[in-house]
């Protein structure tokens, strides 16, 4: 069996983190934002669990967090998707630039 080194594991997650923040900065649309954010939870789940791998296999912690991270990934997406569709209704738009209501 090859073993693959912790390098490629984050520089895998480096090129996700960096298409998630890409994704939230340059798209427009609501629902491409929530995938970028999502991307962004994806890059973290996957540091998490290689350095439990090459750090600490005995312990399952990392696993864990990466379930709770998946877990509030899902709650996060299916709010946000809410709160679209509930906007799109009102203000017929998914353009995040539109909503001049929710600026501050």
């Amino acid at each position: 069996m090859i073993a693959i080194p912790l390098t490629a594991f984050l520089l895998v997650a480096a090129v996700l983190f960096a298409i998630g923040l890409y994704a939230i900065i340059a798209q427009r649309t609501a629902v491409m934002v929530l995938m970028g954010i999502e991307l962004l939870l994806n890059a973290t789940g996957l540091n998490l669990v290689a350095f439990w791998r090459f750090t600490a296999p005995q312990d399952y912690s990392g696993q864990i967090f990466v379930i709770i991270i998946v877990t509030i990934g899902a709650i996060e997406m299916a709010i946000g998707l809410a709160i679209m569709m509930l906007l799109y209704r009102r203000h017929q738009t998914v353009q995040v630039d539109k909503y001049k209501a929710l600026k501050g």
